[in-house]
């Protein structure tokens, strides 16, 4: 096991990859290292993600998402149409007391878990693949870096913008 995260004034950044079984239950352990001093607080949303992955993002963080997706008209069809991809995808997340949760069917489907899965800190949100998916990304230091300088460089894209460009691809 190989996990941290780090709780700050600004929120909780997960570091490190850990790999777990998927119990019959379809639950799934947060690593204690991730999770909340107090089980109450680990509350997350899960979402299907890109490549076939699953994004686990914590409350504090979806909130804030969910208050600026207000502002969006639902008048707006390609918006309301993202919205509507994201709302019938998204499942709340709470950690019983040994820190699991469980993934509903159709969002283990889309990743293609099955015995194992892989939580990988991906800084603000903790990304889940199948270990065979993990192992075919081919993450390499020089391309997260690159990432990194582009964001850093690059003014903000507006909310709708996003949305656009999730939902055209």
């Amino acid at each position: 096991m190989n996990s941290n995260t780090q709780m700050t004034a600004g929120g909780r950044w997960f570091f490190g990859e850990y790999e777990c079984a998927v119990d019959g239950q379809r639950r799934i352990l947060l690593p204690s290292a991730w999770r909340a001093e107090k089980p109450s607080e680990d509350h997350f949303f899960l979402l299907p993600g890109r490549d076939k992955s699953l994004q686990l993002v914590p409350g504090e963080m979806f909130v804030e998402l969910l208050q600026q997706l207000r502002r969006v008209s639902f008048a707006d069809r390609d918006a309301s149409r993202a919205l509507a991809a994201l709302g019938s995808r998204a499942q709340e997340c709470r950690c019983d007391r040994q820190g699991r949760f469980a993934i509903g069917p159709r969002l283990l489907t889309h990743a293609g878990l099955t015995g194992r899965v892989v939580l990988v800190g991906a800084v603000t949100t903790v990304q889940l693949w199948a270990p065979e998916a993990w192992a075919s990304v081919g993450t390499d230091d020089e391309t997260g870096l690159d990432v990194i300088r582009n964001i850093q460089q690059q003014p903000g894209e507006t909310l709708l913008d996003i949305l656009r460009k999730a939902l055209k691809s």
